[in-house]
């Protein structure tokens, strides 16, 4: 008799893409799933480009070769729109979302499916690896952001965890396998009924910082998210991002928005994500002084006004 005879069978999964304007890139997203080690069965881009993405006949060509069904979608320009699209033509127990700009080590899929396979479906419900490279936080801006509940880095902690003003309090590469409480969506590994369970949150047109944190802290409600460190991902910031007056609307607005969503109602929460609020209006304005321009200050502003009548 087989040793594998009684085995669970080995756990498929689809890729969805999302991607906007980005031909290269797209490209570059599938000719990575093809050189995974373990090759999705589908992959499916959603584009929301203008004029819509069109793919060349030797990309198509390769992909069928590999034995993988490649899909192109067209949804309107909305990151979480586009996910949710793609998750609802995926047939899969599980389903990697990866973002155009993301590169993944060859067997970072692999190393994903062995460790999910061994404790089977029902035990997790993510799986990520870990960042490659983040930009190094000095020891002053550390202890100031952590100071000012806001986004930090901890090195040395344990895992990465929220903060009572909903920020985190990062761990990037921890020293063993962990469990999170939300990840990013770029490069994870999802159970697919759980995406169909637990949404993205569709109020927001194109990039809504947020998005991903929001949606995945549903998910671990449910079913826990791993994050493994012997496998990793890079994700390859576009620097335009950084000095876009928008970036900062996005911020207050969109960011602001899904905090609150999450934000124990409790006095030292509320007063932890005001303090929050009031460090980032002033780094933006730092910006605006870089700049010479007050539109990422007002931009901030303006985004965290709009939410804060909302949320009222």
């Amino acid at each position: 008799m087989s040793s594998d005879e009684g085995a669970p069978p080995s756990l498929t999964y689809s890729t969805v893409i999302a991607t906007k304007d980005r031909a290269a890139r797209a490209r570059e997203a599938i000719l990575q799933m093809l050189a995974q080690s373990r090759r999705p069965v589908r992959i499916i881009v959603v584009d929301a480009s203008s004029p819509p993405l069109t793919l060349a006949e030797d990309l198509r060509r390769e992909v069928a070769r590999a034995g993988i069904e490649l899909s192109v979608l067209h949804a309107p320009a909305s990151t979480s729109r586009q996910r949710n699209v793609g998750v609802e033509h995926v047939e899969t127990p599980l389903v990697l979302l990866l973002d155009d700009d993301v590169a993944l080590q060859p067997d970072y899929v692999e190393v994903l499916l062995e460790r999910w396979q061994r404790d089977g479906l029902d035990a997790w419900g993510a799986m990520v690896g870990a960042p490659q490279h983040m930009p190094a936080q000095g020891p002053l801006a550390r202890a100031a952001r952590r100071a000012l509940m806001l986004h930090y880095q901890a090195p040395g902690g344990g895992a990465t965890s929220f903060r009572r003003s909903r920020k985190l309090r990062l761990v990037p590469v921890p020293a063993a396998e962990v469990t999170v409480p939300a990840c990013g969506a770029g490069y994870t590994l999802v159970r697919t009924d759980l995406l169909r369970r637990h949404r993205f949150d569709e109020k927001f047109a194109g990039y809504a910082p947020g998005e991903d944190l929001e949606m995945s802290s549903r998910v671990s409600a449910e079913a826990p998210i791993l994050q493994l460190p012997s496998v990793q991902y890079l994700h390859a910031w576009d620097p335009r991002e950084r000095i876009s007056p928008m970036r900062w609307h996005h911020q207050g607005r969109r960011e602001t928005y899904f905090r609150l969503r999450h934000l124990e109602r409790s006095i030292t929460s509320r007063a932890a994500f005001a303090l929050s609020l009031l460090a980032e209006t002033a780094l933006a304005g730092l910006e605006s002084l870089r700049q010479r321009t007050p539109r990422p200050v007002i931009e901030y502003v303006r985004g965290v006004l709009q939410t804060l009548r909302e949320h009222r």
